[in-house]
């Protein structure tokens, strides 16, 4: 393979989204996207947006991407993923290196005319349900945004808790009081709680049947795998995401019996493959896990759809339809409806950014 063009975008793009968490609202979305062209005239797309309770900067991130790009420009390539190492340094850039990954897998998927999935061990399904996320809001607020997604055909539900955890009691159980048994609710704190109010909050769940309580407490807590399995011993099971960059820690908080959902945010691990590592070693362990998302675009969407579509064990919810109103500047072939995801055929990503709104973009932020 002969990669004749590499290109990297940076954009800051601004928000009206208020989806608040224990860490604030975000207002400001800041991603790169790649592209890399090779000699038949195939195009590989990536995405980089570095999650946000990382010290991943974006100019950091771009930088990496830049002098990787620079070395790819008409540069032979026999085997691209073992290369990327030899590229640039990305030493603490996990969402830039799997930007650069996801680009190569895309490209690859094109050259050979097989499905991008092919990559994680093929595909299970060619569509899965997706939530609807609720932020630190009202009792009444919550009950409207759980409204609109019902009307949306989501019945899934992830409201954020880790603020106070009898205000956030009243957030979840208000959702179950009004609409009864037929919605799903997952909780996620953000490890935003102590010890105590962690465990005084999933007191408060044992009888809502929730379907997961995410990061009660955060990773640095002495006491986090004995808290997490006092939890799972109320009847509450435990999702991890602050607590989960590698497959060592999947197979530590598998080891510890500390966890039974693992949420998959490929930009953490580095690129899709060691993601997809984490997802096989949690589904081993009869574990679930759920493929998320940090607002990326149509690009980074359609990379974990890809991953999601190989899970052994799909019947909960995915967290990849979460999306923010922003330029349109990326576009993909898939379908996002009626509380589903679900792919098209074709190989590839089945994504691609738009030069000209990127260019524009860019432009914006010089």
């Amino acid at each position: 393979m002969r990669i004749t063009d590499a290109d990297v975008w940076q954009m800051a793009t601004e928000v009206n989204h208020q989806s608040r968490n224990r860490y604030g609202g975000t207002t400001r979305l800041e991603r790169a996207l790649v592209r890399l062209c090779d000699e038949e005239g195939h195009e590989g797309w990536g995405e980089a947006m570095p999650v946000s309770f990382t010290d991943e900067a974006i100019s950091d991130a771009v930088g990496a991407i830049k002098a990787a790009a620079a070395t790819l420009k008409g540069r032979e390539m026999e085997d691209p993923l073992a290369e990327i190492g030899s590229l640039a340094d990305f030493s603490g850039l996990s969402a830039a290196r799997s930007g650069l990954e996801a680009a190569f897998l895309d490209l690859m998927s094109q050259r050979s005319g097989t499905p991008l999935a092919d990559a994680f061990g093929g595909e299970r399904r060619s569509e899965f349900l997706l939530d609807g996320p609720i932020g630190l809001v009202s009792p009444k607020e919550a009950i409207e945004k759980a409204g609109g997604f019902l009307a949306q055909g989501i019945t899934t539900f992830k409201i954020k808790v880790g603020a106070d955890p009898d205000t956030d009691a009243k957030r979840v159980l208000c959702l179950r009081e009004e609409f009864g048994p037929d919605i799903h609710l997952r909780m996620d704190a953000n490890g935003g709680y102590t010890p105590e109010e962690a465990l005084h909050f999933a007191k408060r769940m044992e009888k809502a049947n929730i379907e997961h309580f995410e990061q009660p407490v955060l990773p640095a807590e002495e006491r986090c795998f004995e808290i997490f399995r006092q939890i799972r011993a109320m009847g509450v099971p435990i999702a991890v995401d602050e607590s989960l960059f590698s497959l060592d820690h999947a197979n530590r908080l598998i080891g510890e019996d500390a966890v039974d959902v693992g949420v998959i945010k490929i930009a953490k691990f580095g690129g899709p493959l060691a993601a997809c590592e984490v997802a096989r070693a949690f589904e081993a362990a009869g574990k679930v896990c759920v493929l998320s998302s940090s607002y990326e675009s149509f690009i980074g969407k359609a990379m974990g759809m890809t991953l999601a579509t190989s899970l052994e064990n799909c019947a909960r919810a995915q967290e990849l339809g979460h999306s923010a109103p922003e330029a349109e500047f990326a576009e993909w072939r898939h379908n996002l409806s009626g509380g589903t995801m679900s792919r098209t055929e074709g190989a590839g990503l089945g994504a691609r950014g738009l030069a000209d709104c990127l260019e524009a973009l860019s432009a914006s932020l010089a």
